[in-house]
């Protein structure tokens, strides 16, 4: 019979951030504010063992151990992301790119409505959630930030599917760091 080979993984916290575990919760807190994760939803099936000393209130490490190689990675990179975002916080950017295409911030009493002027007969209007804040640097350029790098990332992705980059000429909404390829037009 084959022996299970046992993964372990160690994450050393930052001074500024405290980690405490209630039931299947971990909550972080750091300057950013406080974020929780709940650990049913992420390992359902038990996979990933927590060290003991883990339901202590104060943290310096989170050690965790597995038999699987790829849930314990999951695991690792869900809990760093977490107490990154605590730590800084999360930034992304959009570029909005055409003559004439421009996004406008509006605050309502309880959150920030984006309106967007990309070559439609009408405006488009997203509601960002309260837990991400929306910045305009210039008219064309969306700052997004945020403490949960999911929910960051997923919010940028709603909003570049409003008006996708063209193949052709390259207009629409696109993120900063994306590289848009242009196909060739008709050639005589």
């Amino acid at each position: 019979m084959k022996k299970l080979k046992n993964y372990k993984k160690i994450i050393f916290l930052p001074d500024n951030v405290e980690i405490k575990k209630r039931y299947n919760n971990l909550i972080f807190y750091g300057p950013a504010g406080s974020s929780e994760l709940n650990l049913t939803k992420l390992d359902d099936k038990g996979i990933v063992a927590f060290n003991k000393a883990d339901c202590s209130s104060n943290l310096k490490n989170i050690a965790f151990s597995s038999n699987s190689k790829s849930c314990l990675n999951t695991v690792y990179n869900v809990i760093r992301n977490k107490i990154i975002g605590i730590s800084s916080g999360f930034l992304v950017s959009l570029r909005i790119v055409g003559v004439g295409y421009r996004a406008e911030i509006v605050h309502n009493k309880t959150n920030q409505i984006l309106y967007f002027k990309i070559g439609f007969s009408h405006d488009f209007e997203y509601v960002i959630p309260k837990s991400v804040r929306a910045f305009l640097l210039e008219p064309t350029l969306i700052c997004l930030y945020g403490i949960d790098k999911n929910q960051i990332t997923q919010i940028a992705a709603k909003i570049r599917e409003i008006k996708p980059p063209s193949c052709y000429k390259g207009k629409g909404i696109r993120l900063v760091s994306e590289a848009v390829f242009l196909k060739p037009g008709k050639r005589k």
